[in-house]
């Protein structure tokens, strides 16, 4: 945490300068729209699975300071789709409904070197995730609906760089510190007398990786998010309100890997 709160601080402090005027191009105030289609894992090691295939929709909108080499940006993302449950203990189901949104506002700052331009960023993130796995699976077991809630960190770097056709390749590296967590589970859904958990998760990070081919008309290439979530606080458990034990949101790691077509306008 004190590496974290160091590297946040150099971050912020380096918003405030005005880097000497090079030969890279500064980030240029704008918006833009993309849609992508990735694959999608949700796992709990030892315990379960899901995935599916997701698309998504992005929506960014930037506000460059030119003299200061300075920039706002705030995102939105929505990706969904179907995904498949597998569990050794209690079987598995298909076509679960599974969407996630999230929103992010940062702030970061460009540095301009000779032929490319490095810029540096941190802010304030969210996101929303939603599983609807109501119904009976291969075993009889019910299934139920998950809701997780994230708040987070976000620090990265991207590195642009021109091309001899004109055109541009893009590389960033995001890492995601987990400020707070929410899991809710609905496991009243069941129809089985059980009161619904609510987990606190106060330990876990997460990375974007993204590399671009830009032309001044569109952009496009992979991208790959992954989330690395602890086991969460305990919660109690009643049935038929007489309590029954605790429950906890156990380890779990996701992983989202695909391609993206973005579009300025």
């Amino acid at each position: 945490m004190r590496i974290l709160s160091s590297l946040t601080i150099a971050l912020l402090s380096i918003t405030t300068v005005s880097p000497s005027l090079a030969a890279g191009n500064p980030t240029e105030t704008g918006n833009e729209l993309a849609i992508s289609l990735g694959f999608y894992r949700y796992e709990e090691p030892g315990l379960m699975s899901l995935q599916g295939i997701k698309s998504g929709f992005d929506l960014r909108t930037t506000k460059a300071y030119p003299a200061r080499h300075t920039f706002l940006r705030g995102e939105l993302r929505y990706a969904g789709g179907t995904v498949d449950y597998n569990s050794n203990s209690t079987g598995s189901s298909s076509g679960e409904p599974d969407w996630y949104f999230e929103g992010r506002a940062l702030i970061g700052n460009d540095w301009l070197l000779k032929e490319s331009t490095v810029s540096v960023y941190t802010g304030f993130g969210y996101r929303f995730l939603f599983n609807d796995g109501r119904g009976i699976t291969s075993t009889g077991a019910a299934g139920y609906r998950r809701e997780s809630t994230y708040f987070y960190l976000p620090v990265g770097v991207s590195f642009r760089t021109g091309l001899s056709s004109g055109h541009e390749m893009i590389g960033s590296f995001e890492y995601d510190h987990l400020l707070s967590g929410n899991q809710f589970t609905k496991l009243s859904d069941t129809g089985l007398g059980y009161s619904d958990l609510s987990n606190n998760q106060t330990d876990g990070y997460g990375m974007k990786l993204r590399f671009s081919y830009v032309t001044a008309e569109w952009s496009a290439g992979p991208y790959l998010h992954y989330w690395n979530i602890a086991e969460s606080s305990a919660d109690p458990i009643y049935r038929y309100g007489v309590l029954n034990g605790s429950g906890v949101e156990p380890y779990n790691k996701t992983t989202e890997i695909g391609l993206e077509l973005r579009r300025p306008f």
